[in-house]
């Protein structure tokens, strides 16, 4: 991003913020400037952070943009090119997180046409995903009795690489926030220089309507989640306005103190997944939880998202440093 369009992407920040909060936006677009250059506060982190409300103090605690870019590239330093691939291919992770990973799939590209029919006999639902991709773009669920011409279906999958996967059934309990949408756990972990592992952060995503994605940037809402407890630890947030969500807004499910089911084995399935990629410092992890336990959804090691492991209130940039040594 260049400096011209930062600046443009803030000053448009500062009148949303101005419209939704009130105040002076030239005030806003100083401070955010200044959270810039001090903190490396990006103007999503400006927002969703509530860094107009925050103390320098407060600030030089956050895991900023910038500062999350630094320590993802010191914690990832030694990574292998293989691991690395394993996170940003979906085809790769599913085989790799084999058992992790318990949901039946097809990547068109690397499979024959009965193979391809086969999962479609199997499957009355599918996911349809683009083999790499961020933020939910893309993803769509389709049924298996909409596909006339299958054999054109394949040849078109196998052409845009995109993966099939079997819908995951989420526990009775998620179902009771939103029973449209895969809600899914974030943890992110980082690796100590001892090698010792140590979760940083968690949150509960959530989405919203009908979507079908929990994603941040499609419109979900981030709940922070207590690591030692599993419980959700307060209101959520979204990156849309400046809404403290205490209730879900589709099922209006009060969600402070919602028990997240499964937790220490949801734990242990992150942890298990950073044993996976022994080359990797620090990754976010999606974890989807089922009527039997939880399951990987997906890694991401090269922007692991700090806002939403960080709506607690508390700051996670000691602890990333803490890992560092420092």
């Amino acid at each position: 991003m260049s400096r011209w369009t930062a600046v443009q992407k803030t000053y448009a920040m500062c009148r949303r913020l101005s419209a939704l909060r009130g105040g002076s936006i030239v005030k806003y677009f100083l401070d955010a400037l200044s959270c810039s250059v001090r903190h490396g506060a990006s103007p999503e982190n400006y927002f969703v952070l509530r860094f107009f409300e925050l103390s320098e103090a407060q600030r030089r605690e956050y895991l900023t943009s910038g500062r999350s870019k630094a320590v993802d590239r010191a914690l990832n330093l030694g990574a292998r090119a293989d691991e690395k691939q394993i996170l940003g291919r979906k085809s790769l992770f599913d085989r790799h997180f084999a058992g992790l990973v318990k949901r039946d799939f097809v990547f068109a590209a690397e499979a024959d046409f009965t193979a391809f029919d086969a999962f479609l006999d199997r499957h009355p639902a599918f996911i349809l995903k683009p083999d790499a991709g961020t933020m939910g773009r893309g993803i769509e669920k389709r049924r298996s009795a909409d596909v006339w011409d299958r054999e054109a279906f394949f040849y078109a999958c196998a052409e845009k690489r995109l993966l099939l996967e079997e819908p995951i059934r989420q526990h009775p309990e998620l179902d009771r926030i939103n029973p449209a949408c895969l809600n899914s756990v974030r943890i992110n972990a980082a690796r100590r220089k001892d090698g010792a592992v140590r979760l940083i952060g968690a949150c509960l995503k959530c989405g919203v309507g009908e979507q079908i994605s929990d994603n941040f940037h499609a419109g979900g809402i981030a709940y922070p989640v207590d690591l030692d407890s599993g419980r959700v630890s307060g209101p959520g947030r979204n990156n849309r306005d400046l809404t403290e969500y205490g209730r879900h807004p589709g099922t209006e499910l009060y969600m402070p103190g919602f028990q997240l089911p499964c937790w220490a084995q949801v734990s242990a399935s992150v942890l298990r997944g950073m044993e996976l990629v022994p080359s990797l410092g620090y990754v976010g992890w999606d974890v989807a939880v089922g009527p039997e336990g939880p399951e990987l959804i997906e890694g991401n090691y090269s922007w692991p998202g700090g806002n939403i492991i960080q709506f607690d209130g508390v700051g996670k940039y000691p602890i990333i440093l803490s890992c560092l040594g420092e």
